[in-house]
C-alpha cells in the first residue's frame, strides 16, 4: 500500500513539473540554443600586441596575442596593422595559415626591419594607436585591439648575471674549480672558500679541513693519490668573475709510482 502511494505521488509530481515548468524549461533551452547559434556566427577576435626594439633596429610591434571568442577556428593567412585609419602593414604572413581554435588564444611574433615609408617618405607610426587586422580563408577581420602596457617601466630593472664553468652554474663562494678525468669522463668540482668541495665530487675527503688555497688542494690531491687516480686534472682559481688557470697535472703511473 505504501510503495502504491510513493508511485502515486511520484506521477502526480512529474504529471505537475510538466505543466508548470515545461514551458520554463523550453525557454531556457531556447536561450541556449540562441547563444550557442551566435557563437558559431561570424567572426570576433580580440588582439593584443606588444611594441619593442632591439639594438640596431627599428621600433616595431614584436608580437600580437590573437583570442578567438567565436565557436569556430580561424585560419591567419597573414596579419596586419592599420595606422591613422588608412595606412596599413603587413606584420607577417604564414604559409600554411597558423589555425586560430575556438575559444582559444595564439601568440605570433614579428620579423625585424631597418625603417618604414610610405612612398618615398619614411614613415614612423604611432604604435600606440594601430588596428590589427587579420586576413583569414573567408574575408578580413578586425579585431578588437589594444597595446599591452608595461607598467614596469617606471621601475629599475635588476639584471641577471649567471657564471657557468662546464655547464655548472656557480656564485661567489666559488674559490677554486677543479676540472678531472676519471674513467675517462670528465668532472667538474667546485671548492668553496672554506674548503668544502662539492658538485661533481664523490670522494672522501669533501673537505680540505682549512680554506681553500693553492697549496692546501694540491697538498690534499697528492696526499690521497688522487694524481694517480685521475687521468689528468686542472685547478681553476675563481677571480671578480673570472676562471684563472692555475696548472694542469698528468697523472702518475704505477711504474712511476
Amino acid at each position: 500500500m505504501l510503495q502504491e502511494k510513493v508511485v502515486e505521488l511520484i506521477e502526480t509530481f512529474i504529471a505537475f513539473s510538466n505543466d508548470k515548468f515545461r514551458p520554463i524549461l523550453l525557454l531556457i533551452a531556447s536561450i541556449f540554443t540562441i547563444y550557442f547559434a551566435y557563437k558559431k556566427i561570424g567572426n570576433k577576435v580580440t588582439a593584443k600586441y606588444t611594441v619593442g626594439a632591439s639594438s640596431f633596429e627599428s621600433q616595431r610591434i614584436t608580437e600580437v596575442v590573437l583570442s578567438n571568442k567565436r565557436d569556430k577556428p580561424v585560419a591567419i593567412h597573414s596579419i596586419h596593422a592599420v595606422f591613422e585609419n588608412d595606412l596599413w602593414l603587413q606584420l607577417d604572413e604564414y604559409s600554411p595559415p597558423e589555425i586560430l581554435k575556438p575559444f582559444e588564444s595564439i601568440a605570433l611574433s614579428t620579423k625585424p626591419y631597418s625603417f618604414l615609408s610610405v612612398g618615398n617618405d619614411k614613415f614612423e607610426p604611432n604604435y600606440l594607436d594601430a588596428t590589427i587586422y587579420i586576413l583569414s580563408d573567408e574575408k578580413t577581420i578586425k579585431c578588437d585591439t589594444s597595446v599591452t602596457k608595461n607598467v614596469l617601466d617606471k621601475y629599475t630593472k635588476i639584471s641577471v648575471n649567471t657564471c657557468q664553468y662546464n655547464g655548472f652554474v656557480y656564485d661567489e663562494t666559488v674559490a677554486f674549480i677543479l676540472v678531472y678525468i676519471i674513467n675517462d669522463e670528465l668532472k667538474t668540482a667546485f671548492i668553496h672558500f672554506s674548503g668544502y668541495i662539492g658538485n661533481e665530487w664523490d670522494f672522501n675527503p669533501n673537505h680540505l679541513g682549512q680554506e681553500a688555497t693553492e697549496g692546501n688542494i694540491f697538498g690534499m690531491l697528492h696526499h690521497y693519490n688522487f694524481n694517480k687516480v685521475f687521468t689528468t686534472f686542472t685547478l681553476y682559481k675563481f677571480t671578480l668573475y673570472k676562471v684563472i688557470a692555475l696548472g694542469k697535472i698528468e697523472a702518475i703511473s704505477a711504474t712511476e709510482a
